[in-house]
């Protein structure tokens, strides 16, 4: 591993020893939190308990509505992400009438069963302990802070009829109740290194002004139960409760609903990326062009800062091309062998490969985890398969865990599908275009540009020229060395002109060694300065080939448009070759034109 990449882990080793040392402080929080409440309630009802057996009926009714609301809350606002429970109203009420310590036992069966009701249908695992101590604790907290309140109060107001003495009371316990629940919560976010402002703005924007109407609700329950017991106070505090319930179910379609729609814009989306995939890359036969195009497109709807594609080659030999994109930026890898990897994994068994997390999975991987950099986590390969063959793998990496799903395996193996069918068009292009050895054009390719690009010239009255090279001695390369360490001079010539070359330049082998180049909209001048760099270059140029080394040089004739042309384009070709005759006759490495005249002051050789 890199010096970067184990600086990497360490720092994230680092991060990750914090983060558990906060959420340590936090379970611990929790659970005093709850222990404390529950021997509070046990000390008071253990002294209390002939009013509870008394008082039993009203303890166990307050308790489900409290558990119950808690269940069936429901959100107003979505984007605030927070939902809203009337659990508070129904512990208000008891508070204002039920006598002490009665409440803390509503608030503590309330909890106990709610927390049973939401973990039941979470779909986020939690420890059950650890959330029940959690709110078990925070409402006890808030009924104890409420029931002194409201002794303090029940000395001046009295619940059994409206007066503004009962409504200040219950707008105290509002304040009470939300004051107590915001300590809890700001203590519970400092001990795991959360930010506390986000969380209180959103608090006071959204909770407590969508809460205000537990006020009224509060008063009602009261004063019917102060009125009529508990049996006046059922009616209206079922249909409260079934009201919350018919919100949540209200939520829960929206929410599905909402999902739908996202799923629906989502492959919308992916509908017309594809189409987009499909419509440019049929226009290229570049391969790096092509997956340039889908890795664009690919970054566009998948978590993919990596992303390959590998070329499967199985003639002369098993071994792939690989082109990379990090980050948006594409580079080419020099062809290699096969190995054991992922790559040569999804050659073989010619279906997908979705890796979701690689730390977890990793003994569960068919192949050798071959990974790009050493923080990533999930991998998706689909195999490239074309008329039956396999001709290659694209893969997407990511460093976050289950960054794809089967539904992006999906939408990926039909994107490989489409870029199998270019990919393919665009090697059967190079076949046919290009030679194999030193990945320059082909003649017949050659000429159909020259001819392309004299009518051009012709129509717009511009220029252009051709240059004819040709290496000097070769044949005793070949004599000598063999033709395979010829092969691999020529190879190395090649590179030399293809990085010599401007993008709308021509070169093309026109046989053996000569080589011949079309370049667009350029005079003698500018063509004489492109060959003396070609010449130079060459000349510098070794091979090794086991303790040999080979060197050798390039004689070139130019031929310039329309200053040269006799009225066909074999005739053109034919004066770039007078051009290089010239150059072999005057002492060869050297650059002719189709006027020079031999040069008495440079030697032969």
């Amino acid at each position: 591993m890199s010096i970067a990449g184990t600086l990497m882990v360490a720092e994230k080793l680092q991060k990750q020893k914090a983060s558990e040392q906060k959420e340590r402080r936090f379970r611990v929080y929790a659970y005093t939190l709850g222990a404390c409440a529950t021997a509070v309630v046990a000390w008071d009802l253990y002294f209390a308990r002939e009013l509870v057996r008394a008082e039993l009926l009203p303890v166990i009714v307050f308790s489900m509505f409290i558990g119950c609301a808690w269940y069936f809350s429901f959100s107003i606002y979505p984007r605030a992400s927070l939902s809203i429970s009337l659990d508070m109203a129904y512990l208000m009420t008891a508070l204002c009438v039920l006598p002490h310590p009665l409440p803390m036992a509503v608030a503590f069966g309330g909890a106990i069963l709610g927390c049973h009701l939401r973990l039941r249908e979470s779909r986020v695992h939690n420890p059950f302990l650890q959330v029940l101590s959690l709110n078990t604790g925070g409402l006890v907290t808030t009924a104890l802070t409420g029931q002194y309140l409201s002794i303090v109060l029940a000395r001046y107001w009295e619940f059994h009829t409206l007066t503004w003495g009962t409504v200040l009371s219950v707008v105290a316990l509002f304040l009470a109740y939300n004051l107590t629940n915001v300590a809890i919560m700001v203590v519970a976010m400092v001990l795991k290194g959360e930010p506390v402002l986000p969380h209180l703005k959103t608090y006071f924007r959204y909770l407590t002004s969508l809460e205000v109407f537990t006020m009224p609700l509060t008063l009602g329950l009261a004063l019917l139960y102060a009125a009529a017991g508990i049996w006046g106070f059922l009616p209206l505090a079922t249909t409260i409760l079934l009201a919350s319930g018919l919100l949540k179910k209200l939520n829960q379609a929206r929410n599905e609903l909402s999902e739908t729609n996202e799923q629906l814009q989502d492959r919308s989306r992916e509908l017309r990326i594809l189409n987009t995939i499909g419509r440019e890359i049929s226009t290229s036969l570049d391969p790096e062009v092509v997956f340039a195009q889908v890795s664009r497109h690919v970054q566009r709807i998948l978590d993919a800062p990596h992303l390959f594609l590998s070329l499967y080659h199985r003639i002369p030999h098993e071994s792939y091309m690989e082109y990379v994109a990090r980050d948006g930026v594409v580079q080419t890898r020099p062809e290699r062998a096969l190995g054991q990897g992922f790559t040569a994994w999804v050659v073989e068994a010619r279906r997908p490969l979705l890796v979701q997390d690689l730390e977890v999975d990793r003994d569960s991987i068919p192949c050798a985890p071959v990974i790009l950099a050493p923080e990533i986590r999930s991998i998706m390969s689909s195999p490239l398969i074309f008329s039956g063959e396999t001709i290659g793998v694209l893969c997407v990496e990511s460093p976050r865990r289950r960054a794809y799903t089967v539904d992006n395996l999906s939408v990926f193996t039909t994107i490989a599908q489409q870029a199998a069918v270019a990919l393919e068009n665009a090697r059967n292009f190079q076949m046919a275009t290009v030679d194999q050895l030193t990945h320059l054009y082909l003649r017949d390719f050659f000429y159909r540009k020259l001819s392309e690009e004299q009518a051009r010239a012709r129509r717009y009255g511009s220029t252009f020229t051709v240059l004819m090279l040709d290496l000097d001695s070769f044949k005793e390369i070949n004599d000598h060395m063999g033709h395979l360490a010829g092969d691999r001079y020529l190879q190395r010539v090649g590179e030399v002109i293809r990085e010599t070359m401007r993008a709308a330049d021509i070169p093309c082998r026109y046989g053996g060694e000569e080589f011949c180049i079309l370049l667009p909209e350029t005079d003698l001048d500018g063509a004489t300065r492109i060959a003396e760099r070609i010449r130079t270059r060459v000349s510098k140029l070794e091979v090794r080939v086991g303790e040999d080394v080979l060197r050798t040089t390039i004689s070139v004739g130019i031929a310039a448009y329309p200053t040269d042309f006799p009225g066909t384009i074999q005739g053109f070709l034919e004066k770039a070759d007078q051009a290089l005759y010239l150059a072999k006759q005057m002492g060869r490495d050297r650059v002719i034109s189709t006027t020079a005249r031999p040069d008495p002051a440079r030697p032969a050789r």
